[in-house]
């Protein structure tokens, strides 16, 4: 629900997009995205949505640029700061989504950088503060 309500988009679509939750669950499942990582990718996409101007308006795609942005920085970040797993690549997310060549691909991770402003840094009270913000939506 956060990627759908992040940006309002055109009705216009240039290409055959797989369905939002079809498409995430498909990621998250050949990557073997762990709770963390998605856990993280989540406070990115608020962090995102905190600095997105109310008139912004993005096209078909961007809930599906915006997921594979926020789990990309996720991965490297927790990769980073506590090597626990390998983290996602550029190409690899390429090969999987088959939607975007590698290029795109450096470009969405750059472009959600921007919009995050640079700020990946998350510490256990981040986290432990964001779940206990959204218990009921985790069902807890």
């Amino acid at each position: 629900m956060t990627l759908c309500d992040l940006i309002p988009k055109r009705q216009i679509t240039y290409r055959s997009l797989p369905e939002l939750i079809f498409f995430i669950h498909k990621v998250s499942h050949q990557t073997q995205i762990n709770c963390q990582t998605l856990l993280v990718a989540l406070i990115y996409l608020y962090r995102a949505k905190s600095r997105l101007s109310k008139r912004v308006i993005g096209s078909d795609d961007t809930p599906h640029r915006l997921f594979l942005g926020s789990i990309l920085i996720a991965s490297k970040f927790l990769w980073d700061s506590t090597w626990i797993h390998l983290p996602l690549t550029n190409r690899w997310l390429c090969e999987i989504s088959r939607m975007y060549s590698i290029e795109e691909m450096n470009q969405i991770e750059s472009a959600f950088l921007k919009l995050i402003q640079y700020k990946c840094w998350i510490d256990h009270k981040d986290l432990n503060d964001f779940v206990f913000l959204h218990r009921q939506d985790f069902f807890i």
